[in-house]
């Protein structure tokens, strides 16, 4: 691809779609929001204005036509992520998807073979690893500042109480694991760089096939435990705690630290230090590095094998509750 800028569609008019992902496309460099799509021209057209994209689709099936267009960002509900995404490398378009990448493992399986198949890119939007807190945490880790990692503690809940939000819905991939505790499992395999060899969970159910929480214990090869929490019906709280054989790293807002500075603690035997982070937009971060891995042809640092490999963990968590 020549220098141009790398031009970005939407599909889904969400909230986070048009006040996180849209804004962090036009400050991003090298990209341009193209276009956005939706349901019908009657919601599309005036979610284009509010973005600022100039074109808008009153189908996703028209945006994926659009041949000016490089890379899709696909923000509906979890069930309908996989689908979209085939789609979309039907029409030789690289894809951001967010989180979670499908609902079942061959569909995840199945969308990064697709994506492989026509040399296309495909990413798991999960914007919190672009955080620079994240990248300081994995360096400390790995440089032993608290010795072996032998327990992660992480937790992320909300009150979510509209009955008619699609999260509500079985239909639509609702419930807290595919929504929030997924967030947890995600770092804490992140953190220990290796997939969860042994799931024990359980879940508190709102409906047949939609959990409002979720608390998971997972075994990894190496003997550290993650202990994992995510609900929709709890006030809202996040927080990671990594505890290692000589100390412990503690995160209070490791999901969503908004654009102010965040700080690491670290306690060991005798000391207690904190690690100043700046402020930063993980979104921002997020799309600048995709787009550059599709100007450039980058092989992106979360490439679909992580997404397919969080999507594996959990479901098994699901299997588990079962």
């Amino acid at each position: 691809m020549s220098a141009r800028q790398v031009r970005w569609g939407i599909i889904g008019c969400g909230n986070i779609a048009t006040t996180a992902i849209a804004p962090a496309i036009k400050w991003a460099q090298d990209a341009e929001l193209l276009a956005v799509a939706s349901r019908t021209q009657e919601r599309a057209t005036p979610k284009a204005v509010e973005t600022g994209a100039p074109r808008a689709y009153g189908c996703y099936e028209a945006l994926l036509a659009d041949s000016d267009i490089d890379i899709i960002y696909i923000g509906l509900p979890n069930g309908e992520h996989a689908r979209w995404a085939l789609e979309a490398a039907r029409a030789g378009k690289h894809v951001l998807c967010d989180k979670s990448l499908a609902l079942q493992v061959a569909d995840a399986q199945g969308a990064r073979a697709a994506f492989a198949d026509r040399n296309c890119i495909l990413v798991e939007g999960f914007m919190v690893r672009h955080h620079p807190q994240w990248t300081a945490v994995k360096r400390l880790v790995d440089e032993g500042t608290i010795g072996k990692v032998r327990h992660i503690r992480a937790w992320l809940r909300a009150t979510l109480d509209d009955p008619t939000n699609h999260r509500w819905s079985a239909k639509l991939g609702g419930g807290a694991l595919f929504d929030v505790t997924c967030y947890p499992v995600n770092v804490a395999r992140y953190i220990l760089g290796e997939e969860p060899s042994r799931v024990r969970a359980t879940a508190r159910w709102a409906k047949p096939g939609v959990d409002e929480s979720t608390d998971a214990l997972l075994e990894f090869p190496s003997g550290a435990m993650a202990s994992v929490h995510g609900s929709l019906r709890a006030p809202y709280e996040q927080g990671v705690v990594i505890v290692g054989e000589h100390g412990r790293i503690v995160m209070e807002r490791p999901f969503m630290p908004n654009w102010d500075p965040t700080e690491l603690i670290i306690e060991r035997k005798s000391s207690r230090d904190v690690h100043h982070v700046s402020g930063a937009n993980q979104f921002l971060h997020m799309v600048e590095h995709v787009t550059q891995c599709v100007r450039d042809r980058e092989k992106p640092i979360f490439p679909a094998e992580d997404g397919v490999a969080n999507v594996e963990a959990c479901v098994a968590i699901r299997e588990a509750c079962a």
